[in-house]
């Protein structure tokens, strides 16, 4: 068997996610006790993630409510790679280790953090200024449209970008809210399926430009090594090269082009007898 972890992006975070774990695994409590210390002031990740009146609820409700905190790119980055790092570690610690590892955006960090790119430190400074930079970003739309991307790309605007590649069947646009509206009218009047998107901004488009020279000053600030575990890279959808792994302009890039995912999980089921495994605080991917 090849097995794969997967590690989703933004989306799937909500309050109290993992609580229960983080109650009973002491590695899982311990890992994420570790991140939180490292943030430190830069990010409260524990009172971000189980805050004092929900933490009795059990609520496992995705957060919809606008102000709160996890809702926010800046913060909901740095709150995934954490649970999904210490996920990580819970399952290597039972013995249990990938052949390979797939991360959909924000995920290919934890995927890289796991296989040794870069330390545990560096890439949760990467991780929080990515967020940042995003968060800062102007304000945009995503339509997820069921259509392959081929055909959707065809009929774009200019201002909009193909951002994802899920399936061969289905595809995520991103692109200044008022050209995206027109677009999803456009669509339903053509009985084409769609749906906008629980975000603040257009990711993985031209919108994100403004965020990339000084998230590559971070970069480059940070030793980038090999990967000791093959890793699937979403910006060409097959394996990633030790150079595109070393490369701060890869990292850069890798907040801008689309992600292609779908292309990544076809080269996945070349290997033998694949098993995909979930990382995170839902099963987005596995829908997937």
């Amino acid at each position: 068997q090849s097995l794969t972890f997967l590690f989703p992006g933004q989306g799937s975070q909500h309050v109290n996610m993992a609580l229960d774990l983080y109650e009973s695994e002491p590695v899982f409590r311990q890992t994420l006790d570790q991140c939180a210390s490292i943030l430190g002031d830069r990010f409260p990740l524990l009172a971000a993630l189980y805050p004092p009146p929900l933490t009795h609820s059990r609520s496992a409700e995705p957060t919809s409510k606008p102000n709160h905190p996890l809702t926010h790119t800046a913060n909901a980055q740095p709150a995934l790679f954490a649970i999904e790092y210490a996920l990580a570690k819970t399952y290597l610690s039972w013995g249990i280790e990938p052949q390979a590892m797939i991360g959909h955006s924000i995920g290919e960090y934890v995927a890289a953090c796991v296989a040794g790119v870069f330390s545990l430190e560096d890439a949760l400074t990467l991780v929080l200024r990515r967020g940042q930079l995003m968060q800062r970003c102007k304000p945009g739309s995503m339509l997820s449209v069921l259509q392959p991307a081929e055909v959707v790309r065809s009929h774009l605007p200019p201002t909009v970008e193909i951002a994802v590649i899920n399936s061969p069947q289905t595809c995520v646009i991103s692109g200044p809210t008022e050209v995206i509206e027109e677009l999803k009218t456009q669509l339903e009047t053509q009985t084409i399926p769609c749906r906008l998107l629980e975000t603040s901004h257009a990711f993985h488009s031209a919108l994100m430009e403004s965020a990339l020279a000084e998230f590559k000053q971070v970069l480059q600030q940070v030793v980038l090594h090999s990967p000791t575990i093959d890793i699937i890279s979403n910006v060409t959808g097959t394996w990633l090269t030790d150079i595109e792994a070393t490369s701060p302009d890869y990292w850069m890039r890798q907040l801008r082009q689309t992600v292609l995912f779908s292309q990544g999980i076809t080269k996945l089921l070349t290997l033998n007898n694949p098993v995909f495994l979930e990382l995170g605080p839902g099963h987005t991917l596995t829908k997937l």
